[in-house]
């Protein structure tokens, strides 16, 4: 079975926001994805780990248990500008499969919140995550010599 089919209207690396000079790290993905993700931009490379973060990391998942052992190391291996797609079945095949609710609420623990979501393929959606935005400051801080 190929991965993406006629759903996808772009290049797959540019709907998951792929852009030169990334490092993409991809956990479990199914069958016929990396064909259809095609040739990464110019300076782009697959890692499993960076010194400056990864800036985009995609991980697939069938089950809740398991999207909560990874989460928190993926989340520790971002970049400070970095991205999280978790991409779960999209149709339920059994209480195991997380929705895109148990994402969403996963990631809130996690201090990340959901900024984008996309029909990969028939079988798979996706949730982008990215970290929380912190409040203004609401005074001015005081100079102190």
């Amino acid at each position: 079975m190929s991965f993406g089919g006629p759903l996808l209207l772009a290049p797959l690396h540019t709907l998951l926001g792929i852009r030169p000079g990334m490092n993409v790290a991809i956990h479990q993905p199914p069958d016929g994805f990396f064909e259809a993700l095609g040739a990464l931009p110019e300076g782009c490379a697959l890692v499993t780990s960076s010194s400056r973060g990864v800036d985009l990391t995609v991980l697939f998942t069938k089950r809740k248990v398991e999207l909560i052992e990874k989460l928190p190391k993926l989340t520790h291996a971002m970049s400070v500008t970095g991205s999280l797609w978790v991409c779960y079945p999209t149709e339920a095949l059994s209480a195991q499969a997380p929705s895109e609710d148990f994402v969403r609420l996963a990631a809130l623990e996690m201090g990340l919140t959901d900024v984008k979501k996309l029909l990969l393929d028939p079988a798979w959606s996706g949730l982008k995550l990215q970290w929380k935005a912190r409040a203004p400051r609401l005074e001015k801080p005081e100079a102190r010599a």
